[in-house]
């Protein structure tokens, strides 16, 4: 709405935000996906904020953030999938086997760190990017990740040896170069990580 210049439509919409929004009333004892909440929603709100500049928008993105962050507190650092809105209890899907998602992982890293510089809350940046840190401590040599990731214990180790440029893959590859550039292309680690992915790929497709 605000880049198709519809401005009293987009101030309609940010005012039901503030008076109706609420991340409790239908997530009462209800997980939600870290992952597609993050990207969707928490990504959403902080979009408009910085359109608009509206901090009624970011109040939300605040409130949000907050509630979804306890997904951080593993033991390896390697986030949760699922989170109570309300209880802030975290856990794995349930469908992976005891695993984290290595998309949904490394898929969070944008907006929280864009969070962190808002809100003040540095410590939405440094977990979220320890994510990346991890990883590439234990990278393979030619950047190609398999999709799972055991992240119930101190030590992560990958859960299978399924590399995929598809679902549960896909975005990793993408937030790499997203990060370098978000970061104004002064984070190195971020563009060595992608750099050496492409080029894994390029290697095993290219025969």
């Amino acid at each position: 709405l605000w880049l198709m210049g519809l401005e009293d439509e987009f101030r309609a919409c940010r005012d039901w935000i503030q008076n109706n929004a609420t991340f409790l009333a239908a997530t009462t004892n209800t997980d939600v996906s870290v992952f597609e909440t993050t990207i969707r929603s928490l990504g959403g709100l902080l979009s408009a904020h910085d359109l608009s500049g509206d901090d009624v928008f970011l109040d939300k993105a605040k409130e949000l953030g907050s509630r979804l962050f306890p997904a951080f507190d593993s033991p390896s650092g390697i986030p949760y999938g699922i989170v109570n809105l309300e209880s802030g209890e975290p856990a794995d899907l349930g469908w992976t086997g005891g695993n984290a998602v290595l998309a949904e992982a490394t898929t969070l890293q944008v907006e929280y760190r864009y969070l962190a510089k808002v809100s003040g809350r540095r410590d939405y940046a440094v977990k979220s990017e320890r994510v990346y840190k991890i990883l590439n401590e234990i990278s393979p040599s030619n950047g190609l990740f398999p999709h799972y990731l055991k992240n119930l214990d101190e030590q992560v180790s990958f859960g299978n040896d399924v590399i995929t440029f598809g679902a549960m893959g896909d975005s990793f590859y993408e937030y790499m170069l997203k990060m370098w550039l978000q970061g104004g292309r002064k984070e190195d680690l971020y563009r060595n990580m992608y750099d050496r992915s492409i080029q894994g790929m390029h290697d095993e497709l290219l025969q």
